[in-house]
């Protein structure tokens, strides 16, 4: 299981690489019918409160302006369970837990950001973030906590995302989630096997990802 909750963890993160998977497009979540009224309408709350975020990052990349504060957000991530086993483990092995939720403060260097998506070659080094999860129970009464902070770098070729490496430290939390996740980063950080998702996701973000946010 610890290869698949580095997946997990790698959906938190995810902003912190210009927005990954907790910042795409999504539908609106208060539609689904798989899930319960009130868990829908949480994960509508965290995606609008995403957008500005989103949007920040999108209108600095098209526009490739450079002047300016960091862009920095909280973001928070909820997967509801059923997400987690179809979409993140999609069958491939039991999901012990509930529902997930993360969070991280993220800051993107503006003038990092317009050289990536401008210049012929580029590599980004985002710096340090730390993140923070709660991964529950199937009932939902108890929690176990997961910690840990990447420093990712990202090599970009003519405005697109081609290699990348999280660089994870620090892992911590409850004895059950922190000795898998452990194990995971250890894995990711010799063989860098979540390279792909994490590239492919970047790419996704700054094509239609921003393409949909900037048109509302």
């Amino acid at each position: 299981m610890s290869i698949r909750l580095c997946a997990i963890a790698l959906g938190a993160v995810a902003p912190v690489l210009f927005g990954v998977q907790a910042l795409l497009a999504q539908d609106d979540p208060r539609k689904r019918t798989d899930i319960d009224k009130d868990l829908a309408e949480q994960l509508y709350r965290e995606q609008e409160a995403r957008r500005g975020c989103k949007v920040s990052i999108c209108e600095a990349a098209r526009t490739k302006t450079a002047q300016g504060d960091n862009i920095a957000c909280k973001v928070v991530k909820t997967w509801p369970e059923i997400d987690l086993k179809t979409k993140v483990l999609k069958g491939a092995m039991e999901w012990p837990f509930g529902n997930a939720q993360c969070e991280a403060a993220i800051t993107v260097d503006r003038k990092l950001l317009v050289a990536a998506v401008s210049e012929a070659k580029y590599e980004a080094k985002i710096g340090k973030h730390d993140v923070s999860c709660q991964l529950y129970t199937k009932d939902g009464k108890g929690k176990h906590a997961l910690t840990f902070t990447i420093e990712p770098v990202v090599t970009f070729e003519n405005g697109k995302a081609v290699k990348a490496a999280l660089h994870w430290s620090n892992v911590g939390g409850t004895t059950i989630a922190k000795s898998a996740a452990w194990s995971a980063t250890a894995v990711d950080n010799t063989f860098n096997v979540l390279q792909g998702a994490v590239v492919d996701s970047i790419n996704e973000f700054f094509g239609p990802g921003c393409d949909q946010a900037l048109k509302k």
